[in-house]
């Protein structure tokens, strides 16, 4: 499986594609990882014990040095990971697991898009990759502290994926249509406001954003895996316009879709 990976004086940065894949390991180093795309599967964590698991858009694991993992997933999804390889860094840190999850953290998601952007660039920025993952670091570090936040986050998650799985699952057959909040916010049967705090408190992206990225992520996969026109693309993604797709490449990757496709080939 094809990585992009920056070395930096505290870290390795991996950005694993969507791809299915079957994985066993046991990182020598703490990790921090952010799910791109909604991804299920099956998993053993500490155990021998396999589990369906469901993973979420937004979704941040902490995995302390050392945990087993069993991983294995038949589609795969966009996956950023961060291995510390400077243990000072994690001084003071406070574990309550050895692998805790948080869901639709805002500042982590919006950090990992940064990291992913330099993460894709042919020339890459070791320098501002170390800034950006120093943050996403101290972002992580900040939520394992925070007392009892993954009892709270958690409850709140099974709610939440009752509320808006099917949500996701409508967002992902209609990307190459235009969609409506309200008719989004209905489907929810919430009130405009309270879906769009729900959603965002989900994933740790707004609507429109999700929406954006998922067409940004099938569009990425066109543009690897086929020789459809960048008009073409844009049209079978729900951009309304190809020039609409060529500036959610260079906001979101810093890269217009010509340099992407070069760039994949």
């Amino acid at each position: 499986m094809s990585m992009d990976i920056i070395d930096i004086n505290c870290a390795r940065l991996e950005l694993l594609p969507a791809l299915p894949y079957s994985i066993i390991s046991a990182s020598p180093h703490t990790s921090l990882g952010l799910a791109f795309a909604r991804q299920t599967g099956v998993h053993a964590i500490g155990s021998d014990v396999r589990h369906d698991f469901d993973a979420w858009p937004g979704d941040l694991a902490i995995s302390t040095a050392g945990l087993s993992m069993f991983s294995e997933s038949t589609h795969g999804g966009e996956y950023l990971l961060m291995h510390i390889i400077n243990p000072d860094l994690l001084a003071g840190m406070r574990a309550s697991s050895p692998r805790q999850i948080f869901h639709g953290d805002k500042q982590a998601v919006m950090l990992a898009w940064q990291l992913r952007s330099l993460l894709l660039q042919k020339d890459k920025d070791a320098l501002l990759a170390q800034e950006k993952a120093c943050l996403f670091l101290q972002r992580g570090l900040a939520l394992a502290n925070k007392k009892s936040s993954k009892t709270t986050t958690c409850s709140q998650y099974a709610q939440d994926k009752v509320l808006h799985g099917r949500i996701l699952d409508y967002i992902e057959d209609q990307l190459d249509i235009q969609m409506n909040l309200e008719a989004l916010a209905t489907m929810a049967n919430m009130s405009l406001l309270r879906f769009l705090r729900s959603f965002t408190h989900a994933t740790g992206t707004t609507p429109h954003a999700y929406i954006s990225e998922r067409r940004l992520q099938r569009a990425r996969l066109l543009l690897k895996n086929s020789n459809l026109s960048i008009a073409e693309i844009a049209a079978d993604c729900g951009f309304a316009q190809q020039s609409h797709l060529g500036s959610t490449f260079k906001s979101r990757l810093g890269l217009s879709p010509q340099q992407y496709r070069k760039l994949s080939s």
